[in-house]
């Protein structure tokens, strides 16, 4: 079921996020997406502390290294932060597929979160979270693995790394020819996302390019998981195997490079030009 444009306006503009975008139109007429892309950069940017943000929530989970076979109550536990509500994307996927599909893609989401925190989610982890019964969580993960993304839940630990998460199966597709809108259509993840995800892949690759080659090391510059640094690495190394995504991969890093550059450029004038329009005191 799908929710009416006007009951989600109402929930966007309760949230801090439709607040600081509201700011964004009305105080500083801004369009609404270059609104947007403000909101991304800064919650790309500014929300790396330890403070839990908007829609997350702190759970203890199994640590992934545990094994079955021990007394529940004596595994090694982990404290994980997952995104229950992810805002304004959250609300565009419910807008575009309904409640069915936005669930589906918590699924893939906090999943994953726990996993880049050393952490592993049960399926009775995800209901509980999600607010569903098991079943309907074992009915979502036959429909995500339909679409050839693994969700990695404590039964499916012994396949890690064999399969595809999310966010590289997306990755993937971009660097295959797939547009944006032939992604979201397959994928069911907003365009917002998969910007964001190609954005955090492009991170690693520029920094390797840059000498930095220690996982840990890369991690810290880029603000991403270990574990994530450590697939998108992967995924280098399955590109370099075939000539479409070389290529891809090139036109990506060669434009992100020149956004870099129009930026650093950009930085460089503002001062000069802010003072010559009086805006510097």
């Amino acid at each position: 079921m799908k929710i009416s444009r006007s009951v989600l306006n109402r929930q966007q503009l309760k949230s801090s996020e439709g607040e600081f975008i509201w700011e964004l139109e009305n105080s500083y007429e801004l369009s609404p997406k270059l609104s947007e892309l403000i909101l991304n950069t800064a919650k790309e940017c500014l929300l790396r502390d330890h403070s839990l943000k908007e829609g997350q929530i702190e759970v203890r989970v199994i640590e992934i290294e545990e094994r079955s076979g021990k007394a529940l109550e004596k595994m090694e536990k982990k404290r994980v932060r997952l995104t229950v509500d992810n805002g304004l994307e959250d609300l565009e996927i419910l807008q575009a597929n309904g409640r069915i599909e936005l669930r589906q893609i918590r699924i893939e989401r906090i999943t994953e979160e726990a996993i880049e925190q050393s952490g592993v989610l049960s399926q009775e982890d995800l209901g509980k979270y999600l607010g569903c019964t098991v079943r309907t969580i074992q009915r979502d993960i036959k429909e995500i693995k339909r679409r050839g993304i693994d969700v990695v839940t404590r039964g499916y630990l012994h396949n890690i790394g064999r399969g595809q998460t999310h966010k590289v199966k997306i990755i993937g597709m971009y660097l295959d020819g797939q547009t944006y809108s032939e992604i979201r259509q397959k994928t069911r993840h907003s365009f917002g996302a998969i910007k964001r995800y190609l954005a955090n892949f492009v991170k690693v690759m520029m920094s390797q390019s840059r000498g930095i080659r220690r996982v840990k090391e890369i991690s810290m510059v880029t603000g991403l998981s270990e574990v994530l640094v450590k697939q998108y690495i992967e995924l280098r190394k399955e590109i370099n195997k075939d000539k479409t995504r070389r290529d891809n991969l090139k036109l990506l890093l060669i434009r992100s490079s020149y956004r870099e550059g129009i930026k650093k450029r950009t930085k460089s004038y503002s001062k000069p030009l802010a003072a010559m329009i009086g805006g510097l005191s």
